[in-house]
């Protein structure tokens, strides 16, 4: 096979823009990237990031540290050696300044032709910053060529900065499994995930210390395989691969001082002798101020160009059916419900009696209908146990979602046919099966690759006998966009060995195969998935939101993707307070999260005031479709003065996470704005004693005209007008105890 080298220079030949002036950098001194928002520093000699400046209020992000900075780190292996460089490794061999056409300024540094592991022109490492004339956020690109004979690039770390950020001062925003986001304040513990996948959903992150902030993210529409990590640690001595080569001797590994910040890129053929790193897409990193509400703003434009979001606004889509949209209350739950057995009828009356008294339409997210134990013997779920099919007929008649559960990504190995399908299971680097442990009740799981063609079919099969033999009118598919990118090093897959975007591209053709046969003949079958990655949502209907309430959680990923997608669930333990109860649920509402997702014990008589919360949250959402669902999260809206707090038990997820004690807020309230360009702000009263919520509303904040508009009251049954103010709302909301209440402001 011939093997065509793309080298750095061929890459900077293409480049169409024309370029201006440059000027060569001096390295043996430090040397400045700049505009009149942001100011980058790189030290003398290797070039790491020394320093990040916002130039709106002097604020200096990257403390010195006690040695060098960073700015990259390759990693090469070759069986199970893994030895890696940096930045600091050799000196740079060229850097310069340009002038783009359009006002960019361009820095480029090379390391070229460097020797390493006693071999002449191993590697050479190209960086890229491109800092817009307008902003304070650089377009960073790094391009690694690998000429050795024996070894291939593992990773590529970068950009890494080290010295940022301060421990205990940030402020960090990020996406997370099964939620919107989690804002973790004054943060001094590593967080990390993969992307693409749930643990990481979206691709980026956000800093922010007293209105300062950072925001690093990748711009890589192809979705392939990365991992960010966040250690604002002290004393730092976590190691990143078990050996450094600093180019005289073998060591152990010698951390670089300083918090660390960086994304680990995987490559296509991880290990493969020759592999290189060809720059697929830039990392979007600097300054900006507002904090993690603007650093939704900053990924949105972009997020919404990308291919899982060309099926355009849930408005213009077709293939989303309307039961979904319409859904207001969703329920959990198991084979038997609250003890009731007997015939179809009698089995399914809990869960009538609960849709009459909720008077909303019902979703059913049905576990344990199959015949084998719940978490064994996949992909094996047929036949279904005695009577299911005649329990959902009769809820089909009564108008109940009825969407039972299978599992999209893995197998258990005791099944008797297990050869079959173990050819297209996940491989480690050895050749060993990527196990899961859950529980010791179920199989031996593992996790399958969804670039298998045959496993795509088994999955699609399986979804169609369920839709044509019980009349299911939703599936959720587990794991498949709540898992992350295993790195599968099977060279049968024809897929890069490890790093590439395969996972991304296999599971959406594995989503898109299910949705084609929940369209089939003009169906209407629902289609969801756990978490919620975002390179799947024009793959599915709706994503599950199931993590535990936690007074961390913001709306992040809504405020990005409002008005393209579906967020559903909002569980926690109902036996707990009335307060913790509304808290949970209240707050998913106002961030547009469809309620429930918790079992019919709920409706038992001890836990009717939850039980009418809850109905007031779909009462509620069913009015006001056009913002929760059409339209778009703008903004948290903050009280103008102090409204109370109150302290609870029970935050946390329970599963990976220490479940606490925390103080949350009495109220919260949501700014949305409807396609039409109104305005609504969502209120939710989560105690039992009155509130008053004063706050300040300014249109032209969000591009919205200034002179008058009206004010209304949108009610559970009816609107009324109650007002009109001129450019600028200052007003203060009497919110009753456990009270939702939704006021519109309409341009007049």
């Amino acid at each position: 096979m011939i093997r065509i080298k793309i080298t750095p220079a061929i890459v900077l030949l293409l480049q169409i823009q024309v370029i201006i002036a440059q000027a060569p950098v001096d390295i043996s001194g430090r040397f400045t990237l700049k505009n009149e928002h942001v100011s980058f520093e790189f030290e003398p000699v290797n070039m790491g990031l020394a320093s990040m400046k916002d130039l709106s209020t002097s604020h200096e992000h990257i403390n010195p540290v006690n040695g060098k900075h960073l700015l990259w780190e390759v990693a090469f292996a070759k069986g199970r050696q893994i030895y890696t460089i940096t930045n600091n490794y050799k000196p740079c061999s060229f850097a310069s300044i340009e002038n783009l056409p359009d006002g960019t300024t361009r820095a480029v540094m090379e390391w070229n032709r460097l020797r390493w592991w006693n071999e002449d022109d191993a590697v050479s490492v190209t960086v890229i910053v491109d800092l817009p004339e307008d902003e304070g956020i650089a377009r960073w690109r790094i391009f690694v060529e690998n000429n050795s004979d024996y070894w291939g690039l593992w990773s590529v770390l970068f950009p890494i900065v080290n010295g940022f950020p301060e421990s205990g001062k940030y402020d960090i925003a990020r996406p997370s499994f099964a939620r919107g986001g989690e804002l973790l304040a004054a943060c001094d513990q590593k967080i990390s995930g993969r992307y693409p996948g749930s643990t990481w959903p979206m691709q980026m992150v956000s800093f922010d210390t007293g209105g300062n902030s950072v925001y690093l993210a990748g711009m890589d529409g192809e979705a392939r395989a990365k991992e960010f990590i966040v250690e604002p640690v002290k004393g730092l001595d976590s190691q990143r691969y078990p050996i450094l080569f600093d180019g005289r001797r073998h060591r152990k590994f010698d951390p670089e001082p300083g918090e660390r910040t960086y994304i680990i890129h995987y490559p296509d053929d991880m290990g493969v002798q020759g592999s290189d790193y060809p720059d697929h897409y830039p990392v979007a990193f600097g300054v900006h101020q507002g904090g993690w509400t603007q650093a939704a703003r900053i990924y949105r434009p972009w997020a919404l160009k990308q291919k899982w979001t060309q099926e355009g606004p849930l408005s213009n889509r077709t293939d989303v059916p309307e039961s979904v949209i319409n859904t207001g209350v969703w329920i959990r739950d198991n084979w038997i419900w609250n003890d009731a057995e007997g015939t179809a009828e009698e089995m399914n009356k809990p869960l009538l009696e609960a849709a009459e008294k909720l008077d909303v339409p019902v979703g059913l997210h049905w576990y344990r209908w199959h015949t084998p134990a719940f978490d064994n013997l996949y992909p094996y779920y047929l036949p279904a146990k005695d009577g299911f099919k005649e329990r959902v007929d009769e809820l089909r008649r009564n108008n109940i979602l009825v969407m039972p559960y299978i599992n999209g990504s893995s197998v258990d190995m005791n099944i008797a046919d297990f050869a079959r399908l173990e050819p297209h299971a996940v491989k480690d680097e050895a050749g060993g099966l990527r196990h899961h442990y859950y529980s010791n009740n179920s199989g031996r799981l593992l996790s399958m690759c969804g670039y298998q063609a045959p496993w795509q079919d088994e999955i699609e099969t399986l979804v169609d006998d369920i839709r044509k033999q019980y009349g299911a009118t939703g599936i959720y598919v587990d794991q498949v966009s709540g898992l992350f990118h295993e790195l599968c090093f099977d060279r049968s897959h024809l897929h890069p060995l490890g790093g590439g975007n395969y996972w991304t591209s296999g599971n959406r053709d594995l989503l898109g195969k299910v949705k084609n046969v929940a369209l089939r003949n003009e169906g209407k079958m629902v289609v969801t998935s756990e978490g919620a990655s975002e390179v799947f949502f024009d793959k599915l209907d709706a994503n599950l939101f199931w993590s535990q309430p936690s007074e961390r959680e913001i709306p992040f990923m809504q405020m990005v993707y409002s008005g393209y997608t579906i967020f559903f669930g909002s569980p926690c333990d109902y036996t707990k307070s009335d307060n913790y109860f509304r808290y949970a649920q209240g707050q998913a509402f106002i961030d547009g999260r469809q309620n429930g997702w918790m079992d019919l014990g709920l409706f038992k008589p001890e836990y009717r005031v939850k039980a009418a919360y809850l109905k007031q949250c779909g009462k509620h959402r069913l009015n006001n479709l056009d913002y929760l669902v059409y339209g778009q999260l703008l903004d948290p809206v903050i009280p103008t003065k102090e409204i109370g707090t109150f302290e609870d038990s029970g935050f946390g997820w329970g599963m990976y996470e220490k479940q606490r004690s925390a103080v949350v807020p009495c109220a919260e309230a949501r700014l949305w704005k409807s396609e039409e360009g109104n305005l609504a702000i969502f209120f939710a009263n989560y105690v039992d004693r009155e509130i008053s919520f004063p706050y300040r509303i300014n249109p032209g904040d969000y591009g919205l005209p200034q002179g008058i508009w009206l004010i209304k009251e949108i009610g559970r049954k009816s609107s009324k007008n109650i007002g009109e103010f001129t450019d600028k709302l200052d007003r203060t909301e009497i919110l009753e105890p456990g009270m939702i209440k939704v006021i519109e402001l309409v341009k007049k």
